[in-house]
C-alpha cells in the first residue's frame, strides 16, 4: 500500500503527564488536520520548556536505522552520557535497543503519536516514566524523524504506595532525598 500525505486517523492514547499534553496539543496545531507536520513547523522557541527532556530522532531508510540527533540534558543525566550521533542499534544495553527501537518503529510504522508509561521496581524505589513520541515528516509521505519527551518519576515505595522523590522534571520533591541512582 502506497504511503500518502493523506491525514491519518488519530487513535486513542492516554497522556497524563500536563507538560506532554501541552507538547502534544502543539504537534496537533503543526500537523493541519493531522498530517505529520514538517520538522521546521515546530518553531524551537516553543520548545523551550521541553528541550531538556527532548531528544530528536532521524530516521534512516534501507536499512531502517534510528540515530540520535539531539538529546536533551535532564535526558543526558538519566542515561549517564551523551549519545548524540550514536544509533540505536548500537547502544551497549540490549533491553535499551530492543525497547527504543520498537517503539520507533512504531511510530514509523503508524505515521502517528504514541505515548507510554514504563515503569520499574528495584527493591523498594520505583522509577517510571511517561513518554511521547511524535513524527515528523520533511517530504509529507514517511517519517523522516521523531520527536520525543520522557518524563521520568523516581521514588520509593511505602506499603502499597509510591513516594515520588523526584518527579517529571527532575527536581527534588520537599521531603525527598537527593539521591540518584
Amino acid at each position: 500500500m502506497a504511503e500518502t500525505s493523506a491525514a491519518i486517523k488519530p487513535r486513542p492514547m492516554t497522556i497524563r503527564n500536563v507538560k506532554l499534553q501541552r507538547l502534544y496539543a502543539l504537534w496537533l496545531k503543526a500537523s493541519d488536520d493531522y498530517r505529520m507536520p514538517d520538522p521546521g513547523w515546530i518553531s524551537p522557541i516553543d520548545l523551550t520548556e521541553y528541550l531538556h527532556h527532548m531528544m530528536h530522532v532521524e530516521i534512516e531508510r534501507d536499512p531502517q536505522r534510528f540515530r540520535y540527533r539531539k538529546i536533551g540534558v535532564e535526558l543526558q543525566r538519566l542515561y549517564g552520557k551523551n549519545p548524540e550521533g550514536a544509533y540505536i542499534d548500537e547502544m551497549p544495553n540490549p533491553l535499551f535497543r530492543r525497547v527504543a527501537s520498537a517503539a520507533y518503529r512504531e511510530v514509523v510504522d503508524s505515521r502517528a503519536p504514541t505515548c507510554s508509561t514504563q515503569r520499574f521496581y528495584m527493591g523498594l524505589w520505583f522509577a517510571s516514566y511517561e513518554r511521547l513520541l511524535l513524527p515528523l515528516s520533511a517530504d509529507g509521505t514517511h517519517v523522516t524523524s521523531i520527536i520525543g519527551c520522557i518524563m521520568p518519576r523516581i521514588g520509593r515505595l511505602k506499603g502499597d504506595k509510591e513516594e515520588a522523590l523526584l518527579d517529571g522534571d527532575l527536581r527534588v520533591i520537599p521531603g525527598g532525598s537527593e539521591r540518584r541512582w
